[in-house]
């Protein structure tokens, strides 16, 4: 693989910004000031997703990352003082207890961070795995009166409280072609761990590759769309409005993907650090074969690290493009990550810096023919 040219220093501060589903509004601003100098035009839809513009002529190409991460609500707040909260997106309440949250309450400028707890960590119930309406968060009040007195109020959104940080490690891998007897090369995983790699890597991944196809000049025979949708975690909202505004012509979904690898995940075929999982299947979409050969073969004569990637449930961002218009022939690229919708998601950076690299080479490739047969019988 080529060198690896990722801005991390961007990638820090967009994971650590503060954005659940529907109100992403921090994290907006942020990607608007970053893409504006790289694009010919900014477009904004009504569900706060934002669009970047390069390219006057040939096929439309969307490349759609979405800018909200899992978070709660303040469902009520208690006499007590403790606060239950309701989801914003898929929760595994196992993961939350004992764990902090951030919330930004709607009177006064400074978050507040609460403790989650089901308030029996020492009690017969404390091996029970509880559902999310039977934790509480813990921020410090002992009554109601306190808690209003924070500019709490029912409503109030938060997300999980976790930085950014990166790691390396020394890996031993064998070449494909090596013989028996040979050693292993020693490899340096770079890795990331963040709260909202979900999906801040694939906003980050659109803007990356705006911001190559801008300083090094890069042509294409395409109109290339970089979009930060909104709500994807509550059901791809901002996706199906951005692509009504764009009515792309290709589409591509950039996320992350559950990975095997580690204890009880041993049926997931994609794994970190063996490259971008483009999409077979999921809920929402089956991916166009002829256009995944297409991506597939590339990778392959680019030297670029490719994998195949299968969810039996959930859906992506895809799954709205693709049916925009007379619809719009799309794919997931997704980035194998473990610990997804938790406080520490996991994930590879040289996986990013492939699927990066391969996207480059798919929008210097997608011209109108090639475009055309990948629906033409």
């Amino acid at each position: 693989m080529a060198e690896n040219k990722l801005d991390l220093a961007y990638l820090e501060k967009l994971c650590n910004a503060f954005g659940p589903s529907g109100h992403e509004r921090e994290v907006q601003k942020m990607v608007l000031n970053y893409g504006k100098p790289l694009a010919d035009e900014v477009l904004f839809d009504k569900t706060g997703s934002v669009i970047f513009k390069r390219g006057t002529l040939g096929p439309k190409i969307m490349l759609a990352g979405h800018a909200d991460e899992i978070g709660y609500l303040v469902q009520s707040i208690e006499k007590n003082g403790f606060l239950k909260i309701s989801n914003l997106g898929g929760i595994f309440p196992g993961n939350l207890i004992g764990h902090e949250i951030l919330i930004r309450p709607f009177k006064g400028g400074d978050k507040i961070i609460g403790i989650t707890t089901n308030g029996s960590l020492a009690g017969p119930h404390k091996d029970k795995i509880p559902k999310l309406g039977d934790l509480f968060v813990d921020i410090g009040c002992a009554t109601d009166e306190e808690v209003k007195e924070l500019g709490i109020r029912v409503g109030d959104p938060a997300v999980p409280y976790a930085i950014y940080r990166s790691l390396t490690r020394k890996r031993k891998e064998k070449k494909k072609d090596a013989k028996p007897d040979e050693e292993p090369e020693i490899k340096e995983a770079r890795l990331a761990v963040a709260k909202a790699f979900d999906d801040r890597i694939g906003v980050f991944m659109a803007l990356e590759v705006m911001r190559r196809l801008s300083e090094e000049n890069i042509s294409h025979p395409n109109i290339v769309y970089a979009a930060s949708t909104t709500q994807e975690e509550v059901g791809c909202r901002g996706a199906r409005t951005a692509a009504q505004l764009i009515q792309p012509d290709i589409g591509f979904s950039l996320d992350v993907t559950i990975c095997g690898g580690g204890p009880g995940a041993k049926s997931i075929e994609q794994k970190m650090g063996k490259g971008v999982a483009v999409g077979v299947y999921d809920s929402s979409m089956i991916a166009n074969p002829v256009f995944r050969r297409f991506v597939m073969e590339l990778a392959e004569e680019k030297g670029i690290p490719c994998q195949t990637g299968f969810l039996n449930r959930g859906g992506t961002d895809a799954g709205q493009i693709h049916l925009s218009g007379i619809g719009a022939p799309s794919l997931f690229f997704g980035i194998p990550s473990r610990y997804v919708h938790s406080h520490h998601a996991m994930l590879d950076l040289d996986d990013v810096e492939g699927a990066i690299q391969l996207l480059i080479e798919l929008i210097k490739k997608l011209d109108e023919k090639t475009v055309a047969s990948f629906t033409t019988l």
